[in-house]
C-alpha cells in the first residue's frame, strides 16, 4: 500500500491512545489511520495486544504509573530534550505556546510540550514544519521514551508507533541527536548549523536563547 502524503491521521490517532483511559478509549485503535506505515502498524499491534489484555482498572494504573504519578516516563518532551532543570524548557514552551497561538492550535489542559499535544499539533502543521519537528524534537525524544519503559508496558510499543509514523513518513531523515546528559544539564538541544532553531516553525523559534 502506498504511503499517505501526510502523516497526521496516523499521529492524531496515536496522540488520542495516550489519552487517561476511560470508558469512551478506544480498546482496540483503528488500524485504519496507519495504512502505509508498517512498522508502525507492527508496532500499534503491539500496543493493542498488551492494552486488551489488561482491565480497565489495570488500563488506568499502568497508564498512571507510566506518565502520572511518580511516572516511569516524563511526558514533558522539553525534559528529554534539555533537562529537567535546565531553564531552557521554559524558553521551548514559551514558543511553542507562540507558534499554538500563531495556528489556532489549542493544548487544551496539558503543557505545551506534553507528548500528546506535539503529536496532535504535528498532526496539523505542513510537510515542511512536520519535518523539522521531527527531526529536532520529536524523533529522539519518542525513542528515549520508549526505551525507559519496560517491555510489556503497552505505552512502550505505542510510543515506538509514533516514532515508527515519523521515520516511515520521512524517509532518510536523520534525528538530531541530544547532546546533554539530564544530570549534566549544560548543552543546548538546538544546534543546527543555520541561525536557527529546528524545532516546531524554525521562524518563530530564532530566539537567542534557543540556539546559543
Amino acid at each position: 500500500m502506498n504511503k499517505p502524503s501526510h502523516p497526521g491521521p496516523a499521529l492524531a490517532a496515536l496522540a488520542a491512545l495516550l489519552e487517561y483511559p476511560s470508558e469512551t478509549h478506544p480498546a482496540i485503535p483503528d488500524r485504519t489511520a496507519l495504512a502505509g506505515y508498517p512498522q508502525a502498524l507492527a508496532e500499534l499491534d503491539r500496543f493493542a495486544s498488551g492494552f486488551q489484555a489488561l482491565s480497565p482498572e489495570e488500563r488506568e494504573e499502568v497508564f498512571t504509573a507510566t506518565f502520572d504519578v511518580s511516572p516511569a516516563v516524563a511526558p514533558y518532551l522539553s525534559i528529554h530534550l534539555f533537562g529537567e532543570e535546565n531553564f531552557k524548557r521554559g524558553d521551548f514552551m514559551a514558543a511553542l505556546n507562540a507558534r499554538y497561538a500563531q495556528t489556532g492550535f489549542s493544548p487544551g489542559d496539558e503543557l505545551p510540550d506534553h507528548v500528546r499535544n506535539l503529536l496532535r499539533f504535528a498532526a496539523t502543521i505542513p510537510p515542511e514544519e512536520l519535518r523539522e519537528l521531527a527531526q529536532f524534537c520529536l524523533v529522539t525524544p519518542l525513542g528515549v521514551m520508549a526505551e525507559k519503559l519496560r517491555a510489556e508496558n503497552p505505552y512502550r510499543a505505542l510510543l515506538a508507533a509514533a516514532r515508527a509514523v515519523l521515520e516511515e513518513a520521512h524517509p532518510g531523515l536523520v534525528p538530531a541527536p541530544i547532546p546533554q546528559a539530564a544530570a549534566a544539564g549544560a548543552a543546548t538541544f538546538c544546534h543546527v548549523q543555520t541561525a536557527g532553531c529546528g524545532c516546531p516553525g524554525a521562524a518563530a523559534l530564532m530566539e537567542p536563547s534557543l540556539t546559543q
